[in-house]
Formats: C-alpha cells, structure tokens, sequence
C-alpha cells in the first residue's frame, strides 16, 4: 500500500529537439507540483474511532479555498493481523525480524529534562517505566531523552522488554538538572528575599527602600528571560534533530511529549508563529522551521504536563509562609504561570493534530489513551492552488459530513522549504560530503546511509550465530 509525502517535489525533463539544429540540442522543462497531506483522526461524542467514512463526507479549504482531495486512505480500518510465529531460534542465533504486523501510528516517548524542574523528573520517568511493564508486544514506540542535547535511548521496538530495559539502563536513569529552567527552591529564595525586604518598618517605610526592591524585581524577570530564550532555542535544535530521524519512517508518528513548559511556539488566539516577547526575530524563523520539519514528518505533539496534579510552591515544606508576605501574590503568579503553560501546550496539541494533557496522575495511562485513540485515522492529501513558498502560514480545515464530529489534524503548515520530506536529511547528507573532500579518510563513505532514521531495522533482517572466542579458536 503507497502513500503520498506530505510535501512532494516532481521534477519532469522532457527532452524536446530543436528544428533547424544539427547539434541535437534539448530544451528541459521542469515542472514543479507539491501536495500536502493532512492525517484526520474522527471521532464521536464518547470519544470513540468513526471508522467506515467514504471520501465523499470529507471537505477540506485552504485559507478559506476548496482544495480537490486527491488522495484518500483509511488507516487501521482491517481487523489488526496476529503476530506471525516466529521459529526458534538455533542456540547462540539472532534476529531483529519483527512479528508484528506495522501499525498505522508509532508513538515516540519524549522525556524532557531541559523544560522540566529535577523534583519532577523523577516522577515522569518512573511513570514511563510503570507503563512499560503492562503495555502489550506490538505497540511499537522509540524512546528519546531531551536535555541540553536530544538522546537517543532506544529506536522503534515492539517489544516492551526491550524499551523497559533501555529506559531502566542505568545511564539513562540519572535524573537531569535543568540549568535553563527555575526550580522551585530557586523560586522559594527569591520570594523570601523581597518579603524580607518588603517588611514594614513603621511610618509606612519598609527595610528596603521601593527603588531598591523594584531593582531586584527587574533583575529576575531580565535574568528569567534571558534563561527562557536561551532554552526555547535549545528546544527547537532538538525538536529539528528528532523531526530529522522520524522523516526516514513511514506513518504517522505520535510524539508524547512530557515537559513541565512547553515552549510558545504559537500566539495564543491566533495561528501565527511566534509567542515569545523578546523581539527576536531568528527565534520566528527557527519555530517555523521546525514546525515544517515536524509536519514533514507527520508528527503529531502530545504534551503531557509532568506536574501531574502537584501544589503550588507556597504549600511545600521548603517555603515558610510566616516569613514570605508576598505569598498570596506568589500562589496568583504561580497559577497564572501554569495556565499559561497548559494552554500553549494545547495550542500546539491542537495545531498538529495531537491533544495535550494536563492535572493527571495517571500518566502511565495517558500513553494508553494517545495510543488507542490515534489507532484509526483518515490520510487525505492535495495539490494546494498556491505553491509559492513564502514562508506564510496557511490555514487547514476539515469537515466531514453524516454527524456531529471531533476532529484532530494539524490546523495548517508554513510554506518553507524545510516541509519538503527528507529535506533536512539530504542537507546533513551534502555536508558529511563537503567535510569528505576536505579531509579525505576521515568520514566512513557508508556514513550518510546509515543515518538514524533510515532505513527501517526491520528492512535488514539479519541472522547472528554468537560463538564464544574460545570456542572459535578450538580452545579448550
């Protein structure tokens, strides 16, 4: 079974002779077509998959314009096929054959140490592996750790033994300390300073002058804006590396995404880039990028918040509200904090085609739930009337007919370059050849086929006979 990319490039050479020439001359004609591709997951009141729709009940525009469907396929609609039996396997033999059939959807695990507070991370990762343990062979997923750098942990599995043991490895257990993100002592520190400081002295006066806490306050805020840019802008590098690896797999892929501050990726209330108050206009460029690189991808963003349902910093046992006067405008900054949050992580939910999920325990079980629902989906996929890559943003909507629907797709795609599929591989690819030529011998000429991402593990099956050394060498 084909299926279209989510951006695809066609380049015709017709080679055409010119009369009157005797040099067989050629004149080229290049003709350029893109289609865009938009997974749909439909489903009804109570949540459940509506499966059985034609092509005929689906309408989609573009910035307001009909678009012509040209593509139409629906994903997980077939009984799903039993595991094939595998043989046993001869003593000391190995093989990485898969026995499970390929899934219309594979999730990834995003475990974020860069926008996550160290008292969380512990929690998150001990939720991971507690899914791990009950989840089913056959559910196939990868497993990335986000901190200063993206770490790979395990590739596409569908064996949970194998993602368990990869996660549970002790290197990967060490909990992350966020440098780029303020902690809740750090936090705690700062409150008790300027309530000591804000202490009534008599006569209206406090113990420090109004110029002097005021100067305080401006210094943290520059200092946690400072911090915040530098940490979107490690984020976006990751989310870049990872959106290069899943563009080597065909599919949908679901990133379950669990970060305590989900970056602004978007302007609340509007479908533009950007979000974030510093004026930097390469900050825009680079959300746009990966954006189109995670579209290209066919990714879908699943934020979890790591909090879970935790109180607010002025109830744990490290704060003492008797000495912090401040605490009722801290608890009001706190919330508004987290409502802000949350509500960028639903936007970007929203705008790939995903769900966020916040004020949950249960975090093992919201694995369950992303991956049950995204289970069965609708791929449609057109030739948008506007091909001129602008860099705009160009809006997405999806109606289907015969009921009262929710649907979840991504809600529209950047018109740059980087959504072409395998884009951000070829440019990797052109400078593992430019380093080659200028230091020959030093980079592995297999090197550019052997990137993460391509091709499948399951696409080189191999056999291995183990032989002990001792054995192989007639020793006793």
């Amino acid at each position: 079974m084909n299926r279209p990319i989510v951006a695809m490039f066609i380049s015709l050479a017709c080679a055409v002779p010119m009369m009157g020439q005797a040099d067989e001359s050629a004149t080229t004609l290049h003709v350029n077509s893109r289609a865009v591709l938009v997974d749909v997951i439909v489903s009804d009141s109570s949540g459940k998959p509506v499966t059985g729709l034609s092509k005929d009940a689906f309408s989609l525009t573009e910035q307001g314009k009909q678009q012509a469907i040209s593509f139409f396929e629906e994903n997980g609609k077939s009984t799903p096929a039993r595991a094939v039996e595998m043989p046993r396997m001869p003593t000391d033999v190995f093989t990485n054959f898969s026995p499970f059939p390929v899934p219309p959807a594979v999730n990834v695990l995003l475990l974020d140490s860069l926008n996550t507070r160290m008292e969380n991370q512990g929690y998150v990762h001990q939720q991971a592996l507690q899914f791990l343990k009950s989840a089913k062979p056959g559910t196939r997923m990868a497993i990335f750790t986000m901190g200063l750098g993206l770490h790979f942990i395990q590739g596409f599995n569908d064996d949970p033994s194998v993602l368990l043991a990869a996660l549970n490895n002790k290197k990967n257990n060490a909990v992350e300390t966020s440098v780029m993100l303020k902690g809740k002592e750090e936090t705690n520190a700062q409150d008790k300073l300027l309530g000591m400081m804000s202490t009534p002295e008599g006569n209206g006066a406090t113990a420090a002058s109004p110029e002097m806490i005021a100067a305080l306050q401006g210094f943290i805020r520059e200092n946690d804006t400072s911090r915040s840019i530098d940490r979107i802008h490690l984020t976006l590098e990751n989310l870049q590396r990872l959106a290069a690896f899943l563009q080597g797999f065909p599919g949908r892929k679901n990133i379950i995404w669990f970060s305590e501050k989900v970056p602004a990726l978007f302007v609340t209330g509007s479908d533009a880039s950007g979000g974030v108050a510093s004026g930097t206009a390469a900050i825009g460029d680079e959300i746009k990028k990966t954006l189109a690189m995670l579209a290209a991808a066919r990714a879908a963003i699943y934020p979890v918040d790591a909090r879970g349902t935790s109180v607010n910093a002025q109830y744990t046992s490290e704060n003492n509200p008797v000495i912090i006067s401040t605490a009722g405008e801290s608890i009001r900054e706190e919330d508004m904090d987290r409502d802000s949050d949350q509500l960028q992580a639903q936007i970007l939910a929203e705008q790939s085609g995903g769900k966020a999920f916040a004020n949950t325990n249960g975090l093992s079980n919201v694995i369950d739930k992303i991956a049950s629902a995204s289970s069965h989906f609708y791929t449609l996929s057109y030739a948008p009337a506007n091909a001129k890559m602008d860099g705009t943003f160009r809006n997405i909507k999806v109606k289907v007919q015969g009921g009262e629907y929710k649907l979840s797709y991504r809600r529209g795609y950047f018109a740059v370059e980087d959504a072409l599929p395998g884009s951000s591989l070829s440019v990797r690819s052109h400078e593992v050849q430019k380093l080659a030529s200028h230091n020959p011998g030093a980079v592995d000429p297999l090197l550019p086929f052997m990137d993460l991402g391509m091709p499948q593990s399951q696409q080189i099956l191999y056999k291995i006979l183990v032989v002990r050394a001792a054995a192989a060498q007639n020793e006793p």
